[in-house]
């Protein structure tokens, strides 16, 4: 797979970076964090203590500490191993595409999985109690930014997306976007789910940057999805 055109979906995991590091993890390391990262996301990052965590578990503290000196250690290693997942099956979604609005369309399936075991608190948290993740993913906002351009641009060749729209523009306010889905709390004043919220946002996008065939398209996965 091209890295440039991988690279797009970087963006849709707004606070989960991309590190360069190979997981190298025991048995038990896994263990920790398959219990640790469901915990992060219901409940927020600083919500969540070791304490907490080892109780789950049912295991000591000390094991728990011997395995990660700290909890920034091991919110790091669930990230990593989140991101590891993801980049496996979206080699599979981009290996199996037909064109790039499927490639879209698996990526919003995806995405929606994550958002209904998030909650707002683990957004807010990262950025506020965790500013040196949050700082590597506004370093990486431009990178993201022209990975989309090109593969809007790759949309445009196969007939799915429009010529006549300003990619600059789009990819911009898709970052945007994406922004306002971590606000969402305070804007819509918790009136919606993080799913609306984003199905909205995403469907939008889609049908705005489409052409007539890539709506269709879009539309034809939205109502088979709707009638399972």
């Amino acid at each position: 797979m091209p890295q440039k055109t991988f690279g797009v979906f970087k963006v849709f995991y707004t606070f989960a970076p991309i590190f360069s590091r190979e997981l190298m993890m025991n048995e038990l390391q896994l263990r920790i964090i398959e219990q640790a990262t469901p915990m992060f996301l219901h409940y927020g990052i600083k919500a969540v203590t070791m304490d907490m965590i080892a109780a789950r578990l049912g295991m000591s503290k000390r094991t728990l500490y011997e395995n990660f000196k700290e909890k920034n250690e091991l919110l790091l290693a669930c990230l990593e191993k989140a991101e590891d997942d993801r980049n496996v099956r979206l080699k599979t979604y981009y290996a199996q595409r037909q064109n790039v609005i499927e490639l879209l369309l698996k990526v919003h399936e995806d995405i929606l999985c994550f958002m209904r075991n998030a909650s707002p608190a683990y957004f807010i948290d990262m950025e506020r109690y965790y500013p040196k993740v949050y700082d590597r993913y506004v370093r990486e906002k431009e990178t993201h930014k022209h990975a989309i351009l090109d593969l809007l641009r790759e949309g445009i060749g196969e007939g799915v997306i429009r010529d006549d729209i300003n990619l600059e523009i789009v990819g911009t306010l898709l970052s945007l976007q994406f922004e306002l889905l971590k606000n969402s709390d305070q804007i819509f004043k918790s009136k919606y789910t993080f799913t609306e919220i984003f199905e909205t946002i995403f469907k939008s996008f889609i049908r705005g940057i489409a052409t007539p065939e890539g709506v269709r398209y879009a539309d034809e996965f939205f109502a088979g999805r709707e009638n399972k």
